[in-house]
This record gives structure tokens, sequence and C-alpha cells, in this order.
């Protein structure tokens, strides 16, 4: 497998940190001054590389795409994994973790009304190819899932009558159709949230400093800086 040539202390290791467009969570915007990478986890993880001396390059790259990367020891660092038996095996997962997010569902005006799980049947649900939801909406095979590769195409899907439901993390639905200025409802059925995660590869040279990471990340949390980022996108 793929490794990185430095070593996390030497002054030319550079952590490779894999990110997709997934606001308020992971922002890729050509707009800005600096790199173009923002979002809750991106200022959690720059003050996490603050508080420990670490450099970070961003790679763009699919969300799906990014595990088989990491497995592969092809980049150092993942934003937001859920944690699952299968991802533990090639993933560094850094407590504490990142706020629980709920899922909802977006439909179209006068789409159908989804008020708990059974109301899913019969549907057709875009969702984020790679992700995890909860266990019973992942497990459910009587539900027809149609997968994309963002959730800007799951909208257009939705917006085109190809799909007929969305399932997204709450804030970012509510922070997409605000972007888009799509006047389209939330779902009352709410899926409670499994809590995100900053992992490290363990095929990447970073992982042997997996303990200090974590120390740093909670000194953070001690320091109420993970609540003053949180502030900033609510």
């Amino acid at each position: 497998m793929a490794q990185t040539t430095a070593t996390p202390d030497s002054q030319d290791f550079i952590a490779r940190v894999l990110i997709n467009d997934a606001p308020p969570y992971r922002i890729i915007s050509r707009v800005r001054g600096d790199d173009g990478h923002s979002g809750i986890y991106v200022d959690i993880l720059r003050a996490l590389a603050a508080e420990t001396g670490l450099t970070l390059r961003f790679i763009e790259a699919p969300f799906a795409r990014g595990f088989p990367m990491m497995q592969a020891g092809e980049a150092d660092i993942m934003l937001g994994p859920n944690r699952t038996p299968e991802r533990e095996r090639y993933l560094l997962y850094l407590d504490p973790p990142l706020p629980a997010e709920p899922k909802v569902f977006i439909t179209r005006p006068q789409g159908p009304r989804i008020t708990r799980h059974e109301d899913l049947r019969g549907l057709r649900i875009a969702v984020l190819r790679g992700a995890r939801y909860a266990s019973r909406f992942d497990g459910d095979a009587a539900l027809e899932k149609v997968p994309v590769g963002d959730y800007d195409s799951a909208l257009r899907l939705l917006g085109g009558e190809r799909v007929d439901a969305v399932i997204m993390p709450e804030q970012q639905a509510r922070w997409l159709l605000r972007w888009q200025q799509l006047n389209w409802p939330l779902s009352p059925y709410r899926i409670e949230g499994q809590p995100s995660y900053i992992a490290i590869s363990r095929y990447s040279a970073l992982a042997a400093r997996a303990d200090m990471l974590q120390a740093a990340l909670r000194r953070l949390q001690e320091k109420g800086e993970i609540a003053r980022i949180l502030q900033l996108y609510s």
C-alpha cells in the first residue's frame, strides 16, 4: 500500500486531507481568497493543525472515493465519516466525535408526506454514494435507493422528478435549499444522527501520532473552540 515518505515529525511531512463539497461541513469555494476550503469540519481540523503544528494539503475527491483512498494509504485524514466495524479495519477515529446531525428527507412541493419510516416504501430516494444514514434505513432492502455522487445531483434529480425524495443531514439540507433558493419542504420524519469523526488512515505515517492528535482535539473541546466554530455556521 502507498505510504508517505516523510514521518509526521519531520518538517516536510504534509498531511493529505480528503474533502468533498458538503456545506456547511466541508465547503469548496473558488471565490475565497485562501485555498477555498472551509466549513465546520475543515475549521476544526485547521484549529487542530494549529494546535499540533501539522501542515495540511487538501485533496478533492467524491465522498465514496475517499474510503478506498484511505484504505490504500493514498490519503491521511478524512473528515466526517461515521464509525462502522468495516471502516475500523482501516480507519482510526479521533475522540471526541463531532456532533451528530439528524437526517431529513427533502421532497418537492405537493410531494409525498413522510412522517414515519413506512412512508418511504414505494418512493425513489436519492442517497449519497458511500454514505451511511441509520441501520434501519441502510438495511431496508425494500426501499428503492438511487445512489448519487453529490447532493447537488440529488436535488437536480428531485427537481426533474426522477426521484421522489432526497435524504441528507438536516443542516446541510437547509443550507443547500437556502443557497439554491428552493422552497422545498423537509419531512416531519427525522432519523437520529450518528456521530461523525475526524479519521486517520491506519496505513498513514500519521497513525503513529493518533494519540497526540486525539489529546489536542480534546483540549480544543475543553477550551470551547469547537463550540465557537459550530456557532459560526449556525
